[in-house]
């Protein structure tokens, strides 16, 4: 009698199939039937895989996976209905009025890798962004946003201390600040109205710069004369900060394509700081950061700090 073998069949499972990230998933092969040895290959969807049979597998960023298995043997092989995992990033919205006898408010949390902070105000307040006790950002909250991203290849264990503190200006106003990321330790606050929301991030923003991540960071220290101008020109490829930062008011304009992306005064001791969201695919190519110092002495003279960090190359300056 022929001995004719069952043909391969596999089948396999993930649990659990979202969370908050990172997110840990256990993954169960099986495979019967077929001929000889039988060799197991997980495609987890994030550009990693294993050999293993039932392997884990941490998602690092937020998003939405589709991992698939594929066993073969001496006759061939065949691939297992896509498993969708969704990891998940969590919101935090605080709420705010800020008036005289309420001036201040602060947020306090230990983050771990990825996260945006973002400020909202219907008057012009002042905020600060700390990470780690380094200033990140100074400036009005009326409408901003600060992207912190990491290499893909960052360890999940990294934690981040971020705080963020809003004063009241001249008048009375109302304040939000968003915190987009996981929270690995309980947040202090002082703002009066929380909520929380558990999502993917929208359009993958949390995902790294790119494959290596930062790939470069220069820093340049000039004097400016009244009336003199300097340009640099950036080919960026995956996200770019402008940090600026002067001993006089100056005026900084970032362009792209002819197009103005932001204009404005840096003021004296004071510092400002850009990011460039890198997700967007429409902001690659070559930025001009311009500086210029308009005074009314024509014999002063501005002592400028700027740095540039990212996926970058400075490509060429000129002065006027």
């Amino acid at each position: 009698m022929l001995y004719k073998p069952h043909p391969l069949q596999a089948s396999a499972t993930g649990t659990p199939r979202s969370g908050p990230t990172p997110l840990t998933v256990s993954f169960v092969g099986n495979a019967s039937g077929g001929t000889g040895p039988v060799s197991f290959h997980w495609d987890f969807g994030d550009g990693t895989s294993s050999s293993e049979e039932s392997p884990s597998h941490t998602y690092r960023f937020p998003g939405t996976y589709n991992a698939t298995l594929a066993v073969s043997d001496l006759r061939g092989g065949l691939v297992s209905p896509a498993i969708q995992i969704n990891s998940t990033t969590t919101r935090f919205d605080f709420r705010d009025n800020l008036t005289t006898a309420n001036p201040d408010r602060f947020l306090r949390g230990i983050v771990r890798s990825a996260f945006i902070v973002e400020g909202r105000g219907n008057v012009s307040t002042y905020c600060s962004v700390h990470v780690n006790n380094f200033s990140v950002y100074q400036g009005d909250c009326t409408s901003f946003s600060y992207m912190y991203k990491v290499k893909r290849s960052a360890d999940t264990e990294t934690r981040f201390d971020v705080n963020i503190s809003v004063r009241r200006n001249a008048t009375d106003s109302n304040v939000s600040m968003t915190l987009t990321g996981e929270l690995s330790s309980t947040y202090q606050t002082t703002f009066g109205v929380h909520s929380v929301t558990v999502g993917v991030a929208l359009d993958g923003r949390l995902d790294a710069a790119g494959p290596v991540g930062v790939a470069s960071h220069v820093a340049y220290q000039f004097n400016l004369t009244a009336g003199s101008s300097i340009t640099y020109t950036v080919e960026v490829d995956g996200g770019l900060l402008v940090n600026i930062s002067a001993n006089a008011t100056i005026t900084h304009k970032i362009e792209q394509r002819a197009t103005t992306i932001i204009q404005g005064d840096c003021r004296s001791a004071s510092a400002f700081t850009w990011v460039q969201q890198s997700d967007v695919p429409s902001l690659k190519g070559k930025v001009n950061v311009t500086l210029t110092y308009i005074a009314s002495n024509p014999g002063s003279v501005a002592h400028v700090s700027l740095e540039l960090s990212g996926s970058i190359q400075v490509v060429a300056s000129r002065t006027q």
